[in-house]
C-alpha cells in the first residue's frame, strides 16, 4: 500500500508541473485518453444485443476493456486482464491453472480438473471456446496477442438468450482489431522473471478491397513456487500463429476469414502417480486450431450474417488423450421493423466430436467416441418508447440437443434514460448449463482390474439459474462516471456427488440449489486530461443447499466460501508527457474460507517510454508487495501454487 501511495503522490507532483507535450500514443492513434469518459459511455458494444448499441443504452451489466488499457496495465493474457473487471474473481492456483469466474462458481467441481469455471463463455471474434469434455475454458491455450485486441466486451450475468447454453454467469467476448487498423509490421518481446514472450506481426492491403493481418508468437511461463519456495517441472510454453483477412464487397456485403493454430507443452504432475504407475512429471502436448468464415450483407436496416467456424483440440491431460473437434453454423438477421421496433433472430447448429482414450485404464470414458448435435433458434425484440425515454427487450432461445435435451432461456429487460447523464435498467433472465462428457460418461478406477470407484451419470440434468438484476449508469460530472449493478441469482439442479443405489461407486447428481446476491460497482475519474483512474468493487454472497438425502449434504455449506465476499481494485494511468507513461494498480481480495486463503493485496507498477511512434519501451513489476502469496489456497495439490513477484521489461517496434 505504501508503494501505491508513493506512486499516486509522484503522479500528483508531476501533474503540478508544466502541461506535457503530446504523447507518442496520441500520434499513433491508440491513445488511452482519446475519448472522454462521457464519450466512452456512448461507445458502441455488440456483446449484449449481437449488434452495435451505445454502452449507455445497454440493459445489462456490460464492461469494456480496450487493448490499449490491457497493454498499459501490464497484462499479457486474457485471463489476467479480467482481474480489472467488476464482478470477476481471477485467481491463479497453479502454473497453468486459473479460476476465472463471474458471480461465483470457481473451478472446484470437476473430478479430474479443478481449473474449470463451467458457467461462463469465452468468445473470440465469434468463436465459442468451451470444452465439451469439461464444460469449461482452457485459458492458457487461447494466446491472442494483446496488441491485436481492439477490446474485450464482458457481460456479467446470464446471456443465454443470444449466446446459448453455458452463459449462466457471463460472456467474455474478445474482439480483435480490423486488419486496416494494424497494417505494417510489429515486433514485440517481454522478458520477465516468470514469463518470457515474443511476437511478430505483419499486415496490409489485400487486393483493392481487402486487408489482412498475420502473426506468430511464443510464450514461456515459469513454474510457480510452493509455500516453501520450491519449484517443480510444471512450466509451460505455447507457440501460436494466426491470420485474419477482411474484404469490403460494396453492395454484396463484407466477408472475413480468421484462423489461429497453436502448439504447446505443459508440465503435468498426476496427483495419484504411484497408483497409476506414471512418471512423476510428464511434458504433455496440447495442440489445436480454430477457423472462422463469415459473410455479412444487406442494408443497415436489415443486416444478415452467415457464419461458420471449426475448432480442433488435440491434447494429453495427465494420462488421458483427447481429440475434440467442433463445428458451428449460424444465421443471424437484424431487422428494423419500424422506427421504434428492431428484431433480432437467428438459427444455429453445432456438432461436437470427442474421442477420449486413456493409456492405462485409470481414467476412461464410456463410450470412448461421442458425437453430440444441437440445433438452436433465438429471437429478441427491442421496442423503443420515445415518449418515456425507454425501451423494452424480450426474447428467448430454444435448443434441442443430444446432450441436455430441450432448453428454454427467456429474457426480459427494461432500459430508461432518466436524464442525458443517467440511465437505469432492470432485467429478469433464465439461463442453463448443459452436461459435459465428464459428468455423464467418465469412468475412474483405482485398479483397472477392479470395478470403478466413480462413474458419470447418464441422467445428469441441466443446471439452471433465474436472475434478477437492476443497474444504473451515470456521468456524475464531466470527469466522473459510475456504473452500479445489483443482482439476485436463484440456482437449481446444481451438481452434487452421490452414491449409486448399491453404494458400489460414486457419481454425479443434481441435488443442490443455491442463492446468490451481490453488488458490482465501477467508478472512473479523469483527474486531468492526462490522468485517469479506474476502479471496481464487488460484494458477493452465496448460500448452497442440498437435499437431505444427498451425499453432499454434510459438506455443501463449505462451498459458500468458494470465492471472496469482497474484491476491489484501483488502476491509475498517467501520461507524463514527452513520451513517458506512468501506470499503477492495486488489487485486493478478501479471505476465502473454502481454501483457507488469507486476504491479500497485489500492487503492479509500470513505466513506459515512447521515444517515437515506432518504438515503445517499458519496465514494470507485478505483485510488488511481497515475494510470493497464494491466491486460491496454499499448495492445494502436490506442487507449486503461489504467485510470485515478477519484474519485467518490454519492447515494441513497429514499422
Amino acid at each position: 500500500m505504501a508503494m501505491a501511495a508513493a506512486l499516486l503522490l509522484l503522479q500528483a507532483q508531476l501533474r503540478a508541473s508544466q502541461e506535457p507535450a503530446p504523447s507518442a500514443a496520441e500520434e499513433r492513434g491508440d491513445d488511452l485518453f482519446e475519448l472522454s469518459l462521457e464519450e466512452l459511455m456512448n461507445v458502441e458494444v455488440t456483446v449484449a444485443a449481437r449488434h452495435g448499441e451505445p454502452l449507455r443504452e445497454v440493459p445489462a451489466a456490460v464492461y469494456v476493456l480496450t487493448g490499449e488499457e490491457i497493454r498499459r496495465a501490464g497484462h499479457t493474457t486474457i485471463q489476467e486482464a479480467l482481474r480489472m473487471v467488476p464482478g470477476f474473481h481471477v485467481a491463479q492456483w497453479e502454473t497453468a491453472g486459473w479460476d476465472v469466474t463471474a458471480r461465483g462458481f470457481t473451478g472446484s467441481l470437476s473430478s479430474i480438473n479443478e481449473s474449470f469455471a463451467n458457467q461462463m463463455l469465452l468468445v473470440v471474434d465469434g468463436i465459442t471456446l468451451n470444452s465439451p469434455v469439461m464444460a469449461g475454458i482452457w485459458w492458457p491455450l487461447y494466446n491472442v496477442p494483446i496488441d491485436d485486441i481492439d477490446r474485450i466486451e464482458i457481460i456479467r450475468g446470464p446471456a443465454g438468450t443470444l449466446w446459448g447454453a453455458n452463459a449462466m454467469n457471463g460472456v467474455v467476448h474478445v474482439i480483435t482489431k480490423h486488419p486496416s487498423d494494424s497494417s505494417g509490421g510489429m515486433a514485440t518481446t517481454t522478458i520477465g522473471e516468470m514469463e518470457q514472450n515474443a511476437g511478430l506481426r505483419y499486415g496490409g492491403k489485400l487486393g483493392e478491397n481487402g486487408w489482412y493481418r498475420s502473426f506468430v508468437s511464443y510464450a514461456h511461463h515459469d513454474a510457480l513456487p510452493d509455500a516453501d519456495g520450491n519449484t517443480f517441472p510444471e512450466d509451460w510454453q505455447i507457440g501460436t500463429a494466426g491470420f485474419r483477412a477482411d474484404w469490403d464487397l460494396g453492395e454484396r456485403g463484407r466477408t472475413r476469414l480468421w484462423t489461429m493454430v497453436y502448439g504447446s507443452e505443459f508440465g503435468d504432475d498426476p496427483v495419484d502417480t504411484s497408483i497409476m504407475g506414471l512418471p512423476q512429471w510428464d511434458d504433455t502436448p496440447k495442440n489445436g486450431g480454430l477457423f472462422l468464415g463469415s459473410w455479412e450483407f444487406g442494408p443497415a436496416e436489415d443486416t444478415q450474417r452467415l457464419q461458420g467456424w471449426y475448432s480442433a483440440d488435440f491434447q494429453k491431460q495427465v494420462n488421458l488423450d483427447m481429440d475434440v473437434q467442433s463445428f458451428d453454423l449460424e444465421y443471424t438477421r437484424h431487422t428494423q421493423l419500424s422506427e421504434s421496433n428492431r428484431l433480432t433472430w437467428g438459427l444455429g447448429y453445432r456438432m461436437a466430436m470427442t474421442n477420449l482414450q486413456s493409456d492405462n485404464g485409470f481414467n476412461d470414458f464410456d463410450p470412448q467416441y461421442h458425437r453430440s448435435d444441437a440445433g438452436r433458434a433465438f429471437v429478441q425484440d427491442e421496442i423503443t418508447f420515445s415518449s418515456l425515454d425507454s425501451k423494452l427487450l424480450f426474447g428467448a432461445q430454444v435448443e434441442e440437443a443430444s446432450v441436455g435435451g430441450f432448453t428454454f432461456q427467456p429474457n426480459v429487460r427494461w432500459m430508461w434514460n432518466a436524464t442525458e447523464r443517467t440511465s437505469a435498467w432492470a432485467g429478469v433472465s433464465r439461463a442453463v448449463r448443459t452436461p459435459s462428457r465428464e459428468e455423464i460418461e467418465i469412468v475412474q478406477y483405482f485398479d483397472p482390474v477392479q470395478p470403478p470407484f466413480f462413474k458419470g451419470n447418464p441422467d445428469f440434468e441441466n443446471e439452471s439459474v433465474l436472475v434478477y438484476e437492476i443497474g444504473v449508469r451515470t456521468n456524475v460530472t464531466d470527469r466522473a462516471q459510475l456504473d452500479l449493478t445489483t443482482f439476485y441469482n436463484d440456482y437449481d439442479d446444481l451438481q452434487t456427488y452421490e452414491f449409486d443405489p448399491t453404494f458400489s461407486f460414486e457419481t454425479y447428481g443434481n441435488l443442490a440449489r443455491a442463492h446468490a446476491y451481490g453488488v458490482e460497482l465501477a467508478l472512473d475519474i479523469d483527474l486531468t486530461s492526462r490522468w485517469r483512474l479506474r476502479s471496481a468493487y464487488t460484494y458477493f454472497d452465496m448460500d448452497f443447499e442440498a437435499d437431505a438425502a444427498s451425499a453432499s449434504q454434510p459438506t455443501i455449506d463449505d462451498k459458500d466460501g468458494l470465492v471472496p465476499k469482497n474484491i476491489a481494485n484501483l488502476r491509475s494511468y498517467y501520461d507524463l508527457g514527452n513520451h513517458w507513461e506512468l501506470d499503477g494498480a492495486v488489487y485486493w481480495s478478501d479471505y476465502m474460507p473454502y481454501w483457507d486463503n488469507p486476504s491479500y493485496f497485489r500492487v503492479d507498477a509500470r513505466l513506459g517510454w515512447n521515444p517515437s511512434t515506432h518504438v515503445q519501451l517499458s519496465i514494470g513489476v507485478q505483485n510488488l508487495q511481497e515475494e510470493q502469496h497464494p491466491e486460491a489456497g496454499a499448495d492445494i495439490l502436490t506442487y507449486g501454487g503461489e504467485v510470485k513477484r515478477n519484474f519485467y521489461a518490454s519492447l515494441r517496434l513497429s514499422y
